[in-house]
């Protein structure tokens, strides 16, 4: 379950495809043109929600392929802009643990094996899966970009792809605005990619009810398939409560 759990930060509450299914290709930039769109302009293209949305609820079902291996699992989530929770369970609806991120800390209890682990996010040798986790889940749900990061913006026919000054790539529909994928070339990166699919309108806000996150040696996914979402609702102290005898190990 320990392994389960983890993959489950890695994708930090993410959207079915098969196993087996084969990725979307990557758009490169070698086969696009330098775009005539401005920063600026590209910016007011993509709905950006950081002040609108402030929380977000659901459920759904996560596969996670690795070599050799693959895993169903079930999430419910709930997310401020402070904090996340998120409950796992297996396949055969047993809890398996609850993972809670907040600012500076990622905290997983595993419920199968009795034991918590906390995680700085500050950390310079953090793991890829707390690099990942660092991501509030309004952020990974609503992917934005400040103009003034952009360094240079390529075009064909129905894509923007958009160079950051991180080195990431950000592809934008050109008909939309929507963001389709997140590419990191960062040999430090936490993540490979990150595929965003099936955009639909809930309440005032156009959210992907599927995301699929690749491990940064892409050998490796988790996809999130939503079954229900909500959006501004009142929320719960988000927290989690650790039995007395459960340790914590402070990685």
């Amino acid at each position: 379950m320990k392994t389960v759990t983890l993959h489950i930060t890695l994708i930090l509450f993410v959207l079915i495809f098969s196993a087996c299914s084969t990725p979307r290709s990557v758009i490169s930039i070698e086969d696009m043109e330098p775009a005539t769109i401005s920063a600026e302009e590209l910016a007011q293209k993509v709905p950006n929600y950081s002040e609108s949305l402030q929380s977000l609820t659901g459920s759904g079902r996560a596969i996670i392929s690795e070599p050799g291996n693959s895993e169903r699992v079930t999430l419910q989530f709930q997310s401020g802009r402070e904090a996340s929770l998120i409950t796992v369970r297996t396949s055969v609806g047993i809890e398996g643990g609850q993972i809670l991120v907040d600012s500076d800390s990622l905290l997983i209890y595993n419920k199968v094996d009795n034991y918590a682990e906390k995680v700085s996010l500050k950390q310079s040798n953090l793991t890829s899966i707390g690099s990942l986790a660092s991501l509030n889940m309004l952020d990974l749900f609503n992917f934005s970009f400040d103009e003034e990061n952009v360094n240079k913006i390529f075009e064909d026919r129905q894509y923007y792809t958009a160079i950051l000054d991180d080195d990431a790539q950000v592809t934008i529909s050109r008909s939309s605005g929507l963001i389709q994928n997140v590419v990191q070339t960062r040999s430090d990166a936490a993540y490979s990619r990150i595929e965003y699919e099936g955009y639909a309108q809930i309440e005032d806000f156009y959210l992907p009810r599927k995301i699929t996150i690749f491990s940064s040696d892409g050998k490796s996914r988790a996809t999130f398939l939503v079954q229900r979402l909500e959006v501004n609702k009142s929320l719960p102290p988000l927290r989690i409560d650790l039995p007395d005898d459960i340790p914590i190990y402070r990685i």
